[in-house]
């Protein structure tokens, strides 16, 4: 380590009070939202009724995970210019659903994201999608509950701690997985999707929370004292190159590559899509958008702007911990145990777990809602049993969490085992992806291709993207033995410009799924059943989604803002009361970060009670 380095802080029993708490928090929002769940609708899509505030919130925060706290500050202590023009390229990503995207999913009118499938293409593209989809995302659950809590249990020392149950002995590894991805289950299984936008709140709000305070507070600290002085050492002392608009080891097409990734993923990705139409108004879906496409372009310079400085603060990081794979992935919480007293540590660990819960909740409910509606409902129909209840289609959706849930502990546990399979893994991912959803993203705006375009154009897409990648592989001398080599880094230029297997893989994926998709525009017959459910969906397409006018917010909606903000409030009494034990040792940024939190769920509390005297609506009690 070097002598330069500050000195780490790490977790002690005030920190474990908070995340024990925390947890506690969102189980039992689970608990208290299943009561708005009396039928499937509402437990897949909040009935349609989710206001757009708290659906865009969620909409933002379901694109964190761990990534942000792990991968992104390892980007930005290597590329400090770079990562901050890299991870705010999702801001104009969102204005793609301000313009067009928001608007068509809400006037889909589908209840699951798959319906969408069967509506625009066939119920054969729904199943060929659903088999696609739902696999491979279970396994990422997997790797999310795996990545977040590697991180935790090693960087925040009790990786090594026993914990004897009786029955079996765990360590503090194995224990994480287990209580994470419990809680993970039990809070989106019983609270449904009014459970997944309450706790996206309450994990925005402590996110933005922490972003906040971690500015000011790292530069006073690399300072001594002096924000502007901590800016000034930043400038002076920072590598040669440090602030370009370059990253290093990219090809040339990583940044278009990139673009097209966080367009699909910020428009046509199957939880973005459930955020649009879980809206009343279509018009909601444009403020949604906007929103979003503001803290897309802002927050990644509170986000990646702390941890400029830790190249400064901890130039031998590869020391300070041998144990990971990519110790640059550490900076952040290197940063936040240098930095942040106890109290707000905790708050900080409770920060990276909703980041990862955000994203894995959301996976969890929509595949649940592919499962029920789109799979469960139709076999049950086609083997004569009729249509199932709404009670028991909302018990399978539950029971669908459920099991998902148990698979993806079960695959956390054993991630360690499958040796290569990991990398081997997000290789594949980039296999599909492009090709995937390209079909999704003109869908919606080009309806003149018959019901089988979308299986074409993703055959296409993967095949393009294999057989190119092979002939890669092949000019650069890798064995032509095994497809293993499909997955084998390759660096090739073309037209002068340089690419690796990610972007081969993702504009050669696009390109060829596109040109496949308007080439069976030559084939396009309407008849029979096709053409019926081909004109209905343009006519509903063409159709404004319009609430009533003059319509009220569900009274759901405004129980679930005030409970985001009684929640809020929570955090912030909780922040100032440990700042009364930890004023010796910055405790004042306890204070601090407490009054924040506080500052903020009165604006969201204000905002409610201006909503229900504006609209003459009786106050809505919260009955905790």
């Amino acid at each position: 380590m070097s002598p330069t380095a500050p000195e780490l802080t790490f977790l002690n029993g005030l920190d474990y009070v908070v995340l024990g708490l925390y947890m506690l928090a969102v189980v039992g929002i689970g608990v208290y939202l299943s009561r708005f769940n009396r039928k499937t609708e509402d437990y897949f899509k909040g009935g349609g009724h989710v206001p757009w505030g708290l659906a865009g919130v969620s909409l933002f925060i379901s694109g964190f995970s761990a990534f942000m706290f792990v991968g992104a500050a390892g980007v930005a202590y290597g590329n400090g210019g770079g990562a901050l023009v890299l991870f705010a390229l999702a801001g104009p990503a969102y204005l793609f659903g301000y313009f067009v995207y928001g608007r068509l999913w809400r006037r889909s009118r589908i209840d699951t994201p798959m319906q969408f499938l069967g509506r625009r293409y066939s119920p054969g593209t729904t199943y060929f999608y659903t088999l696609l989809a739902v696999i491979p995302n279970v396994l990422v659950l997997g790797i999310m509950i795996y990545t977040l809590c590697i991180l935790t249990s090693t960087a925040l020392g009790f990786n090594t701690l026993l914990f004897d149950l009786g029955v079996v002995t765990l360590n503090g590894f194995q224990l994480s997985l287990i209580v994470t991805g419990l809680v993970l289950v039990v809070y989106t299984m019983v609270g449904g999707l009014w459970a997944v936008m309450v706790t996206d709140a309450l994990q925005f709000l402590i996110l933005f929370l922490l972003t906040l305070v971690m500015v000011p507070v790292t530069y006073h600290f690399v300072g001594d004292g002096s924000i502007a002085d901590g800016v000034s050492r930043l400038i002076r002392e920072a590598p040669d190159g440090y602030f370009s608009v370059t990253l290093d080891g990219q090809p040339t097409l990583f940044w278009l590559a990139y673009f097209v990734t966080v367009v699909l993923g910020y428009n046509v990705q199957w939880h973005i899509a459930q955020r649009y139409y879980s809206v009343p108004d279509e018009r909601d879906t444009r403020k949604m958008a906007l929103w979003c496409a503001g803290l897309g372009a802002a927050m990644p310079l509170l986000w990646i702007t702390p941890v400029l400085v830790t190249p400064i603060l901890f130039p031998d990081i590869a020391a300070m911990w041998p144990e990971l794979a990519k110790p640059s992935e550490a900076a952040f919480v290197s940063l936040a145990l240098s930095v942040l007293p106890h109290g707000l540590l905790g708050f900080m660990v409770a920060a990276i777990f909703a980041a990862t819960m955000s994203s894995a909740d959301t996976t969890f409910n929509w595949l649940a809602a592919v499962l029920t509606k789109d799979v469960y409902v139709p076999v049950k129909e086609r083997l004569g049993h009729g249509t199932p209840s709404d009670r028991r289609q909302l018990l399978f959706g539950k029971l669908s969490v459920a099991a998902m849930g148990v698979l993806a502990i079960g695959i956390a546990l054993n991630m360690g085992r499958f040796g290569g399979a990991f990398d081997v893994y997000l290789r594949a991912d980039s296999l599909y992806k492009a090709p995937m959803f390209i079909p999704v993203l003109l869908g919606l705006v080009y309806t003149k291709t018959p019901w089988w375009s979308a299986i074409a154009a993703f055959v296409a897409g993967v095949v393009g993207i294999i057989g190119v990648g092979m002939w890669a592989g092949i000019a650069q001398g890798q064995p032509t033995s095994t497809l293993l080599n499909v997955f084998a880094d390759v660096r090739l230029t073309v037209f002068g410009l340089e690419m690796g297997r990610f972007e081969l893989n993702v504009l050669v994926g696009a390109v060829v799924s596109t040109v496949a998709f308007f080439a069976t525009s030559l084939f396009n017959t309407r008849e029979g059943a096709f053409r019926e459910r081909i004109e209905a969906f343009e006519h509903d397409l063409s159709t404004p989604a319009l609430a009533a006018p003059g319509a009220a917010l569900d009274l759901r909606g405004l129980r679930a803002y005030r409970l985001a903000a009684r929640m809020g409030m929570g955090v912030g009494v909780l922040l100032i009361a440990f700042a009364a034990f930890t004023f010796a040792e910055r405790g004042v940024i306890n204070l601090i970060a407490g009054l924040g939190a506080l500052l903020l769920s009165a604006a969201i509390e204000v905002g409610t009670r201006r909503y229900e005297r504006r609209h003459a609506v009786r106050p809505v009690p919260i009955d905790l």
